[in-house]
């Protein structure tokens, strides 16, 4: 049996002089750094052994010390007295040492102190052959202080350097007469070239109690990988029920590794999960392979499998690929067998392949993309075409002649859908525009025309086969720049004053025989006042006559260039009503002005930041949407977040056309109460419908070995469905934890949320 913790590549944190307890040894450190997971343990035995040798340990000559020393006929040197002998970086001290210097053994009793780099060990009586790097100790007592562990064992055996082996002996990383939990066997060896603990006849006691024995259990003295046993994993949720994860991981090369992982629903059955994960010369990041697979399921009745597929490479300065898939056999897979809140309410699921090739003056790519509906509610008709291929050519030449700025994007897509018009379909988007920096102003002018055609199957018969749209557009962008020393309480600070005016016109164009493949309404944001079309995709060119007014200013800390305040706000004047739409039935827009963007952020001091949007209809003097967020974050795993949602839309359906709202609330707090406990926490509620949309409640208690984190979550899965789940974890540190990775179940829904650093 291999208990294994995941390596994690991160620098050794440095911890917080609150959390330690011996607070005399502690410096000031950064509030921010991460913590050590032995902050909170007091202070091992400090060592009066600072090896430093630097040579070669072969050669490294013997050194001998002592009150009184006598050399027999023999040759034999007998030292006693605060006696003495150092080799390299080992040093053994004892009241009583003989050494004989044909053998290279060295004898000792009375107080004996055996140290290394690393281990320090005590004992009644011991021997070393230390030429050789070799010896053996009685009654002995260790600690390895890299790793906060120690223990005892009858008889103690140094191999070779950085391995050991104790006989009847004990293991743990709990402080000094605070054994919460020990491992216990016949023979314990300590591989520090390996990274790996062996123990064989081993007995897990918690507070001396026997919890766990097998007769033979390894386990990670560092974060190098290794194959064996990963802790597994348990808890409860409503749609699976009680359920046990027992996951065996295979450390098959330098760069890939495989898991498999058995997990036990009680409701369900046995699922079988495969994940591969590998590292090439051109891979960008990990790529994985995962399989899942559940036989008869107990609810369904059905064999329910998920195959996921993923890799990023770089095969050149120029050439990359990109593959993401991802299948279920059934549209309710996530929501029955995930508890991720994300994956769970996923309507589809994109399968996409592309190749790019990026130059100075030109790129291309062709990429194809496809999709799963998982949404049981999405009919067949709504669901999203398939590009079979997408192929795009983007000509932007450098260096720009005259100062001008050449491009030149065109596209062609095949869409396919089973339901609905299909195609092929050509877009071209030329365009130059002439851009001038100046230290007080910016000005871009911008010409281009956009021809769109199509060629179309399965339409009406009375719609055009080939049709096609030739669109001229101009822009000019202009944004001054004002600024000023201002003094706020004691600080001196620089305040800017950005005006821009943005103008644009687009030729309308009759566009109502055009099918909508990929084209919608754009959201309306602060910057989206500047963009050159108003819907996304290419199968609707807006038109538009029209300037952009937005007003920005910034507050800037001189010394350090921290922003500390932005403040964005704008809004359109329409000289013409804008005809294009969607759909042909579509009432055209007749406003003279668009609604009133702004954004702001602020971050007063590196705890206290906040971010909000906001979207103001003039003409009914209200609130079209608002997202407002504060986050406080005085420290590592110190956090307390506030967010508001809120969102006026139409309801069309509705024949007095009565306003519909989404109104929400988010909080979540991560927050520590004591040095050892910690609480966390999300609350997500919508006003409106005065339901709750996820609550997750959690504890956690940190000591110096162990550690345990208790989370319970209720979440919605659909409109007329929760699902509740309860995450447990017990960490035993430095050796292995059990339960949940409830790090990972967090990280979406905590926003700052970071892992505790494991040891």
């Amino acid at each position: 049996m291999a208990l294994v913790v995941p390596a994690q590549l991160r620098a050794e944190p440095v911890p917080d002089c609150k959390y330690q307890l011996n607070e005399a040894s502690c410096t000031a450190v950064d509030p921010y750094a991460a913590i050590s997971p032995w902050a909170v343990c007091p202070p091992l035995p400090p060592r009066d052994y600072n090896p430093q040798y630097q040579g070669n340990p072969d050669r490294a000559p013997t050194r001998l010390s002592g009150e009184m020393a006598d050399r027999t006929n023999t040759g034999k040197l007998t030292l006693i007295g605060n006696a003495e002998a150092q080799r390299g970086n080992q040093r053994l001290r004892a009241q009583h040492i003989s050494y004989d210097d044909q053998q290279g053994l060295v004898e000792a009793w009375g107080e004996i102190q055996y140290d290394d780099v690393d281990l320090s060990l005590v004992a009644d009586h011991g021997r070393m052959w230390i030429n050789e790097d070799r010896g053996e100790f009685f009654n002995a007592s260790y600690t390895l202080y890299d790793r906060h562990a120690r223990g005892t064992s009858a008889i103690s055996y140094l191999l070779e350097p950085g391995v050991t082996e104790y006989n009847r002996a004990t293991y743990t990383t709990c402080a000094i007469n605070d054994n919460f939990w020990s491992l216990r066997g016949s023979k314990v060896t300590l591989d520090e070239n390996t990274g790996v603990g062996v123990a064989r006849n081993a007995r897990l006691h918690v507070k001396d109690v026997p919890v766990l024995y097998t007769p033979y259990v390894t386990f990670p003295i560092d974060d190098r990988r290794k194959t064996g046993f990963l802790a597994p994993s348990f808890g409860s949720s409503d749609s699976s029920g009680l359920e046990l994860t027992v996951p065996y991981y295979l450390n098959l090369a330098p760069n890939y590794d495989a898991t498999l992982t058995a997990r036990h629903l009680q409701d369900r059955g046995l699922q079988l999960n495969t994940e591969f994960r590998y590292l090439t010369p051109w891979s960008r990041d990990a790529s994985f392979l995962n399989l899942e697979y559940l036989s008869d399921d107990d609810k369904t009745g059905t064999n329910r499998s998920r195959f996921t597929y993923q890799d990023h490479s770089r095969f050149s300065q120029h050439l990359t690929t990109n593959i993401d898939y991802d299948r279920v056999s059934d549209k309710s897979y996530l929501q029955d067998l995930n508890d991720n809140l994300g994956l769970s309410s996923k309507s589809f699921l994109q399968r996409t392949g592309e190749v790019n090739y990026d130059t100075n003056w030109w790129s291309a790519a062709a990429r194809v993309d496809d999709y799963q509906t998982v949404d049981p509610d999405v009919k067949r008709k709504n669901r999203p075409y398939q590009r079979l291929p997408r192929l795009t050519f983007d000509f932007h030449p450098r260096p720009r002649s005259l100062g001008l700025a050449l491009e030149a994007p065109t596209e062609f897509v095949r869409f396919d859908h089973d339901e609905k018009v299909t195609g092929d379909r050509v877009d071209l988007w030329p365009t130059i525009s002439l851009p001038i920096n100046r230290t007080a102003y910016e000005m871009t002018p911008t010409a281009g025309i956009r021809y769109t055609t199509y060629d179309l199957s399965d339409q009406d018969p009375s719609d055009p086969g080939s049709p096609s749209r030739t669109t001229p557009m101009f822009s000019l962008d202009n944004t001054v720049f004002f600024e000023r020393d201002v003094n706020i309480g004691p600080g001196n600070y620089i305040q800017t004053l950005e005006p821009r005016l943005y103008y644009l016109y687009v030729k309308d164009s009759n566009q109502d025989d055009i099918p909508i493949f990929d084209s919608s309404t754009r959201t309306f944001t602060y910057n989206e006042l500047f963009v050159e079309n108003r819907f996304s995709g290419a199968d609707r060119m807006g038109d538009a006559n029209q300037v952009t007014l937005a007003l920005t200013s910034q507050l800037t800390s001189p010394d350090s260039g921290a922003r500390l305040v932005k403040a964005s706000i704008g809004g359109i004047r329409y000289f013409r009503d804008r005809k294009v739409q969607l759909k042909p039935d579509t009432p055209i827009e007749t406003r003279d002005w668009s609604d009133v963007a702004g954004d702001l952020s602020v971050a007063i001091s590196k705890a206290w930041s906040g971010r909000a949007d906001l979207v103001w209809d003039p003409y009914d003097s209200s609130t079209e949407r608002l997202n407002a967020r504060v986050q406080y974050n005085p420290g590592f795993r110190k956090i307390a977040n506030l967010s508001y949602r809120y969102l006026r839309k139409e309801n069309l359906n509705n024949n007095q056309n009565q306003a519909n709202t989404q109104n929400q609330i988010d909080a979540s707090v991560l927050w520590p109460l004591t040095p050892n406990w910690q609480i966390l926490g999300r609350w997500y509620y919508d006003l409106d419908a005065s339901q709750i949309l996820e609550r997750t409640v959690g504890i956690e208690y940190d000591n110096c070995c162990w550690g345990i984190r208790m989370v319970a979550r209720e979440f919605i899965k659909d409109e007329s469905e929760t699902n509740q789940a309860v995450l447990f974890q017990f960490v035993f540190k430095g050796l292995a934890h059990f339960g949940n990775d409830i790090e990972s179940e967090l990280q979406n829904g905590i926003l700052g949320y970071t892992e505790r650093p494991e040891d």
